[in-house]
C-alpha cells in the first residue's frame, strides 16, 4: 500500500510540474505576443485604431518626457515682476517692470550651492498663486483690481476689514490670500525703495509663467508655448521703511549687480 501511494504521489507531482511549466510557457507566449503587437501599433502612423489608447497606457513606462529626470518636475518657470510709483516734483512717476526673480537668481548659474535668498521671490510667487487659485472666479476678478481708494487726504489703501466684507467675511481662503497680498506688498515695497531710491507710493506686481518646450521639442529654437501673465492691481505702499531694512535690500541689489535693472525701469517708465 505504501509503495503504491508513494508512486501515485510522484506521478501526481510530476503531472503538476508539467502543467505549471505549460501554463508558464503559454503565459510568456501571450505576454510576448501582446508586447510585439503593442510595439507594432505604437510605431504605426497616427490615426491607427487603438494607437491612442495604447499610448495613454504605455506612455508612463516606455516614452521619454522631462519626468525621466524627476518624478514631480516643474512644468513652468515662475517669475515675479514689479513696478512702482512715486512723486517727482509733485508729478506721479511710474516705473517700468523689474523682474525680482531674475535679480535674485543672477548668481545661481554655475553656483553649486547658491544661497537660499535666491528662492525668496520664487517661493513667494508659488504660495501667492496657490492662495489666489483657491478663490472663486468673482473673487479672482476683484483681487486683480486695485486695492486703493480716494480718501479725505488723497489716495489711500482700502482697509482690510472692507476688503474682507467685500470678498467674503466668513471665507478662510480670502483671509489667507489677503495676508499673502499684504506680505507681497511689503516685500516689493522694500525692493522698490532700495532700488529706485524714492519714497514709494504704490507697487504693482505680476506673475509670469514660462513653460519650456516638451521633451520631443527640447532642441527647437522656437518656443512651443506663450508665457502666461497674471497681473494684479496697484497696492498702496503704506509701510514704514526703516533705513536698516532698506540698506539690506540695497546690499542684495548691489551684490547681484542689479542696479542697472532699476535705472532702466525708471528711465523707461512714464
Amino acid at each position: 500500500m505504501s509503495k503504491d501511494l508513494r508512486s501515485k504521489q510522484r506521478r501526481g507531482g510530476g503531472e503538476a510540474s508539467v502543467l505549471a511549466t505549460r501554463v508558464s510557457a503559454v503565459t510568456a507566449m501571450v505576454l510576448s505576443l501582446l508586447v510585439m503587437v503593442g510595439t507594432v501599433i505604437m510605431v504605426l502612423p497616427a490615426g491607427t485604431p487603438m494607437k491612442k489608447e495604447l499610448q495613454s497606457v504605455a506612455s508612463p513606462y516606455f516614452s521619454q518626457t522631462w519626468r525621466v529626470f524627476a518624478p514631480n518636475i516643474m512644468k513652468a518657470n515662475f517669475s515675479l515682476e514689479m513696478r512702482a510709483q512715486w512723486f517727482d516734483d509733485d508729478v506721479m512717476v511710474k516705473s517700468d517692470w523689474v523682474s525680482i526673480t531674475d535679480l535674485e537668481t543672477k548668481v545661481v548659474p554655475g553656483n553649486v550651492i547658491p544661497s537660499r535668498i535666491q528662492k525668496s521671490s520664487w517661493n513667494l510667487s508659488q504660495t501667492f498663486r496657490k492662495r489666489f487659485n483657491a478663490l472663486d472666479d468673482e473673487q479672482k476678478t476683484r483681487v486683480k483690481d486695485t486695492f486703493i481708494q480716494r480718501g479725505e487726504e488723497g489716495f489711500e489703501a482700502i482697509p482690510s476689514e472692507e476688503l474682507i466684507a467685500e470678498l467674503g467675511k466668513n471665507d478662510a481662503n480670502v483671509i489667507r490670500f489677503l495676508r499673502m497680498d499684504y506680505m507681497t506688498m511689503r516685500y516689493l515695497s522694500f525692493y522698490a525703495r532700495a532700488g529706485f531710491g524714492k519714497d514709494i507710493e504704490r507697487v504693482q506686481w505680476r506673475i509670469v509663467l514660462d513653460r519650456p518646450n516638451d521633451f520631443t521639442h527640447r532642441f527647437d529654437d522656437e518656443k512651443q508655448f506663450k508665457p502666461t501673465v497674471t497681473t494684479f492691481g496697484w497696492r498702496q505702499s503704506n509701510v514704514r521703511a526703516p533705513k536698516v531694512v532698506v540698506d539690506e535690500y540695497r546690499a542684495v541689489i548691489h551684490r547681484m549687480g542689479a542696479e542697472r535693472l532699476f535705472k532702466e525701469a525708471a528711465a523707461n517708465g512714464q
